[in-house]
């Protein structure tokens, strides 16, 4: 085996061994590493596979020879689910450490030469489909060296901790140890309805929205949550189940409103077009709605990386006032 990919881990002890000779070394390999490493963050074999591009028998192959190299086990089944043993939790902490300052050796090499950098960025679906492939590409054409992958997703945050996602941009708080945040900007809402769902129907004020087709991400119109804490106390709406007519995607909710199927709550900027373009009205712009702010994660041990923190302060120039 050649030195250059294996890590020596000597156990601990008092001193020699048996009959006077030392303890041998742990022989580690470093591919059965990075394959235990991606095991450890996603706990499943299938997912683990497909972050380093190899099969599952491939990954389950790696952590046997691994687990023999190091005499212990290191992953468990229990109740049909992956768990770290103890050892494996001990290897899992000392293969972050080991992993990130390769990172940080790798960052500094490309930048000294100009190497492409791939950095893996998620976000929200509407925030990621409506604005970050729209305005990345005048980052993209000013830094050749950096090539950036996508995922939207609902909920970003878990690919982000298990290191599937180098950053994320996401309008929930997350208050987690080892996460940087940076803030963004305040999004605004808009209860909006399109011209041909308004004529011959009268939705001067807030109450007005009572009978009214409501379109709304869930039954129960918890969405509507927001706008209706935002109204004074004797003006708030109440809506009935029968008048909900529920859409579990914010484009799928444009797309409607937009069609004249109802009314509708959405975040201005996933419809500054249609405002713009008055496809869709905003009917109570006095209404201050309770805004989500949107953020910048990353994990804080990738926090120096040269490549992110471009990317980052891009981000960071990106004026809300684009999207309503």
């Amino acid at each position: 085996m050649n030195n250059m990919s294996s890590v020596h881990i000597l156990p601990e002890g008092p001193g020699p061994g048996p009959r006077g000779r030392a303890p041998a070394a742990a022989r580690l390999d470093l591919y059965q590493l990075r394959t235990f490493f991606a095991l450890s963050q996603t706990l499943s074999f299938t997912r683990a596979a497909g972050r380093i591009h190899v099969s599952q028998s491939a990954v389950s192959h790696a952590v046997k020879k691994l687990e023999a190299s190091a005499g212990c086990e290191l992953v468990a089944r229990r109740r049909r689910r992956l768990a770290l043993t103890p050892a494996g939790q001990e290897l899992a902490r000392s293969c972050r450490a080991i992993f990130g300052e390769l990172e940080r050796a790798e960052d500094a090499l490309s930048v000294g030469g100009r190497r492409l950098q791939t950095i893996r960025l998620g976000a929200t679906v509407e925030f990621g489909t409506l604005v970050l492939v729209r305005h990345l590409k005048p980052f993209l054409a000013r830094n050749a060296d950096i090539h950036i992958d996508f995922r939207f997703s609902n909920d970003p945050l878990p690919a982000l901790m298990s290191d599937e996602l180098d950053i994320i941009v996401d309008c929930r708080q997350h208050a987690l140890a080892g996460l940087e945040r940076t803030d963004l900007f305040r999004e605004e809402y808009a209860v909006v309805a399109a011209p041909s769902y308004l004529k011959g129907r009268t939705v001067a004020a807030p109450k007005d929205l009572e009978g009214q087709t409501i379109i709304s991400l869930d039954k129960n119109a918890s969405w509507w949550g927001r706008f209706v804490h935002a109204v004074p106390r004797g003006e708030q709406p109440a809506f009935r189940r029968e008048t909900v007519v529920e859409i579990n995607h914010i484009r799928g909710i444009i797309n409607a409103a937009a069609e004249g199927l109802g009314i509708a709550l959405l975040p201005k900027y996933a419809i500054a077009a249609e405002l713009r373009r008055r496809r869709l009205i905003n009917l109570f712009p006095e209404v201050r709605v309770k805004a989500d702010l949107f953020s910048i994660y990353r994990k804080k041990r990738k926090a120096g990386l040269e490549a992110g923190s471009r990317v980052v302060g891009y981000l960071q120039q990106i004026r809300p006032e684009e999207f309503g």
